[in-house]
């Protein structure tokens, strides 16, 4: 499943993604041109003078860790959530004492 998409993705991310990497120049720049401008890989390959095997090892390699990153959110989601409800238990528990007062 692909988690990044061709020219969907900011400029930022994509940095953040590369830096889990060991990618280096001049594939990092070919990945820039397809995962930010949009470019295609093999355009992107041929404009930066690099095979596009490369490239397409270095789309898997991001994948990976767009991967790696996306079950890390959902477990902190999930925590986030459970606190929630928690949270949202004591309140009504609370809110039930005050009604009980107020009778």
């Amino acid at each position: 499943m692909n988690l990044l998409i061709q020219g969907g993705e900011s400029a930022e991310r994509f940095k953040l993604l590369l830096s889990l990497t060991k990618i280096k120049e001049p594939i990092s720049s070919a990945l820039f041109d397809y995962y930010v401008k949009g470019v295609s890989s093999g355009n992107a390959a041929e404009l930066r003078g690099i095979k596009h095997g490369n490239v397409s090892r270095g789309m898997e390699s991001l994948e990976e860790r767009a991967a790696i990153v996306e079950a890390i959110k959902q477990l902190d989601w999930e925590k986030h959530i459970a606190k929630l409800n928690q949270a949202n238990a004591r309140i009504a528990e609370l809110e039930a004492l005050l009604a009980d007062t107020n009778k």
